[in-house]
């Protein structure tokens, strides 16, 4: 019996021997899938967890941009916000289209967080703007074009003119539309005896800078008369009683539109929109007359000499204005400009960096597909260097680029 004891205990050790080491290996066997199970998961949350805090980092911003200036770059202005505020919510953009004279210098008081022009700051204006805030950069958005329009009742046909008869138009020593000098630039139609209503900007305009300087640039009438060019000038042809100031491009529609026999000038979408004919307009450069459409003004930024332009924005452009201007291509059209927008590099707001990063980067990029007809797409070369000038934009002298990419 003792016998059977001792063997019955031996047997029984066995099984328990056994039974153990089955236990101890279900029980690994399991715990193994279960930490890879858990491994995988944890690894797939971590990165979905990155994706979406880099994500939501964009779009929980919460700052405001006050922007403002141009009139020439309004309409599409309201179009870009509008856009950019739907992918954007927190990220609130009021534009303000006062002229880009009181842009730069709204700029400048503080009172605007982006400045709109049609030309780059003047070099003294630019050194202001360096001596209160360091760096700032200057960045095309878009090219645009200006038209010159004009009503003339009974007039049908291309009106042909030249920055010499537009020049003695606004000096006030071409009055009438049947002066011998329209004539022969227009020798199949019969003008009448009417005078000629010059109507121009009454505020600090881009686009009277861009016209102006245009008129420096290619009229000895011009260069010899001592108006000279800037955002605003003394018209000689108001002290004749023939000028007419328009407050912003919506101002100059206006009264031509409203006034027979009036002529002025605005960008292209303007005319577009008031269904106002531009003129064909003289490029000294190749002796064509070349209406603003799509088509010539591409021509005259694909002629033109953009290598010239630097690699960093935070320098004194203003040199660079007749970029565009005269471009040496057949039907290129004479007077085609970037607008530009001015801004800070530096920021003690971090969200209100983040803000204008965002904002200008979507001009630069989705922005450049959204445009109304008048406006032309910034060549890619362009772009690409504004991209690489954004990522100069900082909040504390620390880039903030890589924060919303």
């Amino acid at each position: 019996m003792k016998g059977f004891s001792t063997l019955a205990v031996v047997i029984i050790l066995i099984i328990v021997v056994i039974a153990v080491a089955g236990i101890f290996f279900v029980i690994n066997s399991q715990g193994g899938h279960s930490t890879t199970t858990t491994s995988t998961s944890s690894s797939f949350s971590t990165s979905s967890q990155a994706s979406s805090s880099q994500t939501t980092a964009s779009s929980q911003i919460s700052a405001s941009i006050i922007a403002g200036g141009s009139t020439f770059v309004n309409p599409l202005m309201q179009v870009w916000i509008k856009d950019f505020q739907s992918n954007y919510n927190g990220i609130q953009v009021t534009y303000s289209a006062v002229g880009s004279g009181a842009g730069v210098n709204n700029f400048l008081q503080g009172a605007y967080d982006i400045g709109a022009t049609d030309v780059p700051p003047p070099s003294n204006l630019y050194q202001q703007l360096t001596q209160k805030y360091g760096e700032v950069l200057t960045i095309p958005d878009v090219v645009g074009a200006v038209d010159i329009i004009y009503n003339i009742p009974s007039f049908s046909g291309t009106l042909n003119l030249t920055a010499d008869v537009l020049a003695k138009i606004y000096l006030g020593q071409i009055q009438y539309w049947d002066d011998p000098a329209i004539k022969a630039l227009n020798p199949h139609f019969n003008f009448t005896h009417q005078k000629i209503i010059a109507v121009h900007r009454s505020d600090g305009s881009g686009t009277t800078f861009i016209f102006t300087y245009w008129l420096y640039t290619s009229s000895q009438s011009w260069r010899s008369s001592n108006v000279s060019y800037g955002y605003t000038v003394n018209w000689p042809v108001d002290k004749l009683g023939n000028g007419l100031g328009g407050k912003g491009s919506d101002g100059v529609t206006a009264y031509v539109s409203q006034n027979p026999y009036s002529i002025g000038y605005v960008e292209a979408q303007y005319a577009i929109a008031k269904n106002l004919t531009p003129a064909a307009v003289l490029n000294p450069s190749t002796g064509d007359y070349v209406l603003p459409t799509q088509a010539s003004i591409e021509t005259a930024i694909q002629n033109a000499n953009l290598s010239s332009l630097p690699s960093s924005l935070t320098r004194d452009l203003s040199q660079y204005l007749s970029v565009f201007l005269n471009v040496k291509a057949h039907n290129a059209y004479p007077i085609v400009t970037f607008s530009w927008l001015v801004i800070k590099v530096n920021y003690t707001d971090k969200s209100k960096a983040e803000a204008i990063y965002l904002f200008l980067k979507y001009i630069a990029t989705t922005g450049q597909t959204e445009l109304p007809s008048g406006y032309i797409e910034l060549p890619s070369n362009i772009q690409q260097l504004i991209l690489q000038n954004l990522k100069l934009i900082s909040y504390n002298n620390t880039s903030v680029y890589t924060l919303v990419s």
